[in-house]
């Protein structure tokens, strides 16, 4: 059986206006460690190193709740990068059996300076010989409907990560825990 015989692939986009000046909540979201202590599912983002080019490598380790399954523990290696407004979070092997590209794009709310639009592109694809090493009724469910169900994890996820992330920024700036 061909190692990528079975997939499960999610992507979403969503562009959210955030109540937060754009170089504050640049700098509070370009913190690898914000996603673990705000995104769920996150249980640890660990710095393992630099790539050739001098990029930060991380390993992303998520626990993800199964109905009817045990808890399916995943680790995601990915290269963390910031150019200008954009941040990302890329898997550099294409062919990995955990890949993820994650980007987030920063740009000032034209009607007003304290708002700022976020366009976060998120996209996991998670690879295995069979779909019964991903959930014990794997190949009964199949690759569609398991990726329509990891995308709508994965929305409701982003959605929670924003919103601690705000509501952890905006507690910061106004001196309380």
């Amino acid at each position: 059986m061909n190692d990528n015989s079975f997939s499960i692939d999610a992507a979403i986009t969503h562009v959210y206006d955030v109540p937060i000046p754009k170089d504050a909540l640049m700098q509070f979201l370009s913190q690898p460690k914000t996603f673990e202590a705000y995104m769920p599912s996150v249980r640890k983002v660990e710095y393992v190193g630099a790539s050739s080019d001098g990029a930060a490598l991380y390993e992303w380790q998520y626990d993800i709740d199964m109905p009817l399954a045990p808890t399916l523990h995943i680790v995601i290696p990915t290269e963390y990068r910031r150019n200008g407004t954009v941040v990302t979070h890329h898997t550099p092997d294409g062919n990995a059996h955990n890949w993820m590209a994650c980007s987030m794009t920063f740009e000032d709310a034209p009607e007003s300076a304290s708002h700022t639009y976020l366009t976060m592109n998120l996209h996991i694809r998670l690879k295995r010989a069979s779909g019964t090493e991903l959930h014990p009724l794997g190949l009964f469910m199949g690759q569609g409907f398991m990726s329509s169900q990891m995308q709508g994890r994965m929305e409701e996820i982003a959605r929670v990560f924003v919103q601690k992330s705000v509501n952890a920024l905006a507690a910061q700036q106004n001196g309380t825990p």
